[in-house]
């Protein structure tokens, strides 16, 4: 109820940002950027709106739930269920910021210069296109989600729009401004708009309407339970490499743990946002540390802070196995410390941009493996909830509790603990060695500090199986 509670304060904020900064893109567009023609350039800028608007529909919008099976045997017609299963996907929140962003502008602007009918072209151009990018969004996701080509499509297209950018092909908000600006002239636009509207929801509605008979369903289950993955030469290294084994499995093999990897695969490219000046500037060693962490610790970071309530549809299951707690944390300690190290790896091309980014990543690397996996394991015990696997990352609340909250905390901030010191006595060198030095004492260590979280789980394990039963 407290999570229902903040969700729909969090759209109520969100809703009154939209309207704050929709009244105020007029003064910020001719007062501090000084632009004489504010239409000119809002309609320079449509297009990458409408970019960041996939971007964050990916992520933040679920695709609308419809058990279909319970009504193929009514007397309904398939074609009227598809209707209303698009129909309900439109009842989002994104789908109307729009109004709440551009209606000031278009009242108080094109209005004003063009008159009420144009103002109302403009506006609702702008809506039919983001009413396409829904519909893009919800067939991607459906035909793409949680695959690799779905993430290489997304890395493709931001790539693409950067490198036409810099090289010069083309620039998208000359692209943008020459499109919108057509809408305070005719209405080739609006229908333009319309026409890509009406096929974008023709596709999905072919889509959905070919997936709904019941042999289409049985197959998608059958095929998905004899999915294989794994990596058979974990077997190799006994208890331990089984249970890792079955980690992985069960992260390629579910939807929400599988989005988090594809995530924490795309966050990787987190540094090109910070690192594309510093071969002129130097990046402060406090920025350098924050974007180490999260780029070689992603994924431990977004998985682990579930690290327990993943197995809650099966944890008593896990108690009656025959190996000890002590192994059963060893395994999801070399699990989480393996993907540390390898996205440490993918990350060394960034020394293109200077040495010091990949000394300050590797000493992250070392403080993600040696200090803050112990303090997701520990914090991870404390009332951790059962969670459906099956279900998407976007929006979904699931085995939010005060930990995922509070984690965020130890994890930044302990790097700053032992390194401010030193760069407050003038030897930040000294504190990032520090920094390698504590995260190799704690691989080091690594025996018994396990031995010591594995007591307090063991204390823990039957109050944590009566949360999960709970749920």
């Amino acid at each position: 109820m407290v999570t229902t509670v903040l969700l729909g304060l969090f759209v109520v904020i969100m809703a009154g940002y939209a309207i704050a900064l929709g009244y105020a893109i007029v003064p910020i567009i001719t007062k501090t950027l000084s632009e004489d023609d504010p239409i000119n350039f809002l309609n320079g800028f449509l297009l990458y709106y409408f970019v960041v608007e996939f971007v964050l529909r990916y992520f933040m919008q679920n695709l609308p739930v419809l058990d279909i099976q319970p009504y193929l045997h009514l007397p309904v017609k398939r074609n009227y269920l598809v209707h209303f299963f698009l129909g309900k996907s439109v009842v989002h929140f994104l789908n109307i910021i729009v109004f709440f962003l551009f209606t000031p502008f278009a009242l108080k602007v094109v209005a004003n210069m063009y008159g009420f009918a144009i103002a109302i072209n403009w506006l609702v151009a702008i809506w039919f296109f983001s009413l396409v990018t829904h519909f893009l969004v919800v067939l991607f996701k459906k035909k793409l989600d949680d695959t690799f080509l779905g993430l290489l499509i997304i890395v493709g297209l931001f790539s693409f729009l950067g490198a036409a950018d810099y090289f010069g092909w083309f620039k998208l908000s000359e692209v943008s401004r020459k499109l919108f600006s057509i809408t305070t002239k005719s209405y080739y636009p609006l229908a333009v708009g319309l026409l890509l509207l009406a096929t974008t929801y023709w596709l999905n509605f072919r889509f959905f309407l070919s997936s709904m008979y019941p042999e289409e369903i049985g197959t998608q289950k059958r095929s998905d339970s004899r999915a294989s993955y794994g990596f058979s030469f974990l077997q190799n290294f006994g208890v331990v490499g089984e249970l890792v084994n079955l980690e992985v499995k069960l992260i390629l093999r579910n939807k929400r743990p599988r989005t988090l990897l594809l995530l924490s695969i795309f966050l990787l490219l987190y540094g090109l946002m910070f690192y594309r000046g510093s071969t002129k500037e130097k990046i402060p060693d406090v920025l350098l540390f924050g974007i180490g962490i999260f780029m070689t610790g992603a994924f431990s970071i977004n998985y682990g802070q579930f690290l327990f309530s993943w197995q809650g549809g099966h944890f008593d299951f896990t108690n009656t196995r025959p190996f000890s707690m002590r192994h059963y944390l060893e395994s999801k300690y070399w699990l989480l410390s393996a993907v540390i190290f390898i996205c440490f790896l993918l990350t060394i091309p960034y020394v293109y941009f200077g040495w010091r980014i990949l000394i300050v990543n590797g000493a992250m690397m070392l403080f993600n493996m040696g200090v803050n996996v112990y303090i997701i394991m520990n914090i991870g015990m404390w009332d951790p909830q059962k969670i459906n696997l099956s279900k998407g990352s976007a929006f979904n609340w699931e085995g939010v509790g005060a930990a995922q909250w509070l984690m965020a905390l130890p994890l930044v901030l302990s790097p700053f603990v032992i390194y401010l010191p030193f760069s407050l006595s003038g030897y930040p060198n000294a504190g990032i060695f520090s920094l390698a030095m504590v995260g190799l004492a704690g691989i080091i260590l690594h025996p018994y500090l396990l031995n010591r979280t594995a007591k307090r789980l063991l204390d823990k394990k039957y109050t944590i199986a009566a949360g999960f039963r709970k749920d």
